[in-house]
């Protein structure tokens, strides 16, 4: 027979207490038979009135058959089943992501809530009491990963027969937060070629300045030269050549380390493949193994990939020592910051270059939907509010144009006699 439930009076509140069987921390199973209060006396004062209340709360509990699962916490369902099958079928950013954002800002307001009984209040509950503790010192984006992070758990639970209904997150209003979390900055055109100056010197590399020891795969030992200076393995060339890449060919990080010399097809670069980490995998705008994303090489990025290309061009065009993807991010940071300081300039990371040749082609007249198709955007509003950043000459000259248009008009002449 199925459960009907129990129902009860307890201190001016109706309960229905029913079974249920929950799995422990060292997988065994157990029965219980907890209570679930439903609604004050107050609001419901005759039992024939609560009974409808009840019946759908038992109804709920039917829909995923009473399976052990279904009395699990929340914190046990994300850490044993949701991250599990996250690993399996997103990349490993995707992954990092929903980790990253349970751990340090989910997991801890979330404890003691038990997944079957989560509710909308509980999840507004959770990311109040979120805001409460960072209030603006988080981005509103990081207050929506959030939302979209619970919401993707219980999409998960949902479609293993947890609950059924609406997703609980449906309404959950999302805090304010900064309007903006870090800047995104972009270098301009003059900044670029001031970069590819600084590393035209001849002959190897020199460090200013002693860094710490530590070693990663991709630079390589640094030598000491006598002067407390130090030499890096890594060549101004192929230093050259990536900010080529990602400044004149618009390429994110991880399409630069994936990129092979089959890759370069001349006229064109055909991204294909992206690295995250020590992870390969296909780029998101490979549809098509024949149809790839192409950027278009120009003549001075050609000569930047030409000044490295080996006689007998295979494998990774930026390698580390081991024959893998090279390190941009510890490159960044042994080298390129070091040098970069030495000669007064600003490091501002390396996705601002792909900002900043989005800038340069709009300053140059380049039309919106050019710029989304070069940086291979699915919509052209992420290109215009993400990567095309104004710069402040340009507002100048485009008030100065309007200054001259206006200048001879009976307006100016008024206000110029009062």
């Amino acid at each position: 027979m199925a459960q009907q439930g129990s129902l009860y009076m307890h201190h001016g509140s109706w309960y229905v207490r029913y079974w249920v069987t929950v799995t422990n921390a060292d997988g065994s199973v157990t029965r219980k038979n907890p209570a679930q209060r439903l609604a004050s006396v107050k609001d419901y004062p005759k039992r024939s009135e609560i009974i409808p209340l009840k019946n759908r709360f038992i109804d709920g509990l039917r829909a995923v058959g009473f399976v052990p699962e279904a009395g699990i916490s929340l914190d046990d369902f994300v850490e044993r089943t949701f991250l599990p099958a996250c690993e399996k079928r997103l990349s490993g950013a995707g992954v990092k992501c929903y980790r990253d954002t349970w751990k340090c800002h989910l997991k801890a307001p979330a404890a003691g809530l038990r997944f079957r009984d989560v509710r909308p209040v509980h999840l507004q509950n959770l990311l109040n009491a979120v805001e409460e503790k960072h209030g603006r010192n988080l981005a509103h984006a990081t207050y929506r990963t959030m939302k979209v992070t619970l919401s993707a758990i219980f999409t998960e639970g949902r479609n293993l027969g947890l609950y059924d209904g609406t997703n609980p997150t449906t309404g959950v209003r999302i805090p304010k937060g900064k309007k903006h979390g870090r800047k995104r900055l972009a270098y301009s055109l003059d900044e670029i070629l001031k970069h590819l100056e600084v590393f035209s010197q001849e002959g190897p590399l020199v460090i200013p300045k002693a860094l710490p020891r530590k070693r990663r795969a991709g630079i390589g030992r640094r030598k000491k030269i006598g002067d407390g200076n130090h030499r890096p393995v890594v060549s101004a060339s192929v230093i050259r050549a990536i900010i080529g890449v990602t400044g004149f060919a618009g390429l994110r990080q991880g399409e630069i380390r994936g990129l092979w010399w089959d890759d370069d097809r001349e006229n064109v670069l055909a991204v294909c493949r992206s690295v995250w980490r020590t992870t390969l995998k296909s780029t998101k705008t490979e549809e098509d193994i024949d149809e790839p994303g192409y950027v278009p090489i120009i003549q001075p990025l050609r000569l930047l990939l030409d000044a490295i290309k080996p006689e007998h061009a295979a494998g990774f065009i930026f390698p580390n020592r081991v024959g893998g993807a090279l390190d941009l991010d510890n490159l960044s940071d042994r080298v390129i910051k070091p040098i970069f300081e030495a000669h007064g300039l600003e490091w501002k990371g390396w996705h601002a270059y792909r900002r900043g040749l989005a800038t340069n082609l709009k300053e140059l007249g380049v039309e919106d939907t050019t710029i989304q198709y070069i940086l291979r955007h699915e919509n052209v509003t992420t290109t215009q509010r993400f990567y095309i950043k104004t710069a402040p000459r340009v507002a100048h000259e485009a008030m100065q144009k309007l200054q001259e248009k206006i200048s001879g008009t009976p307006l100016v002449h008024q206000a110029m006699i009062h």
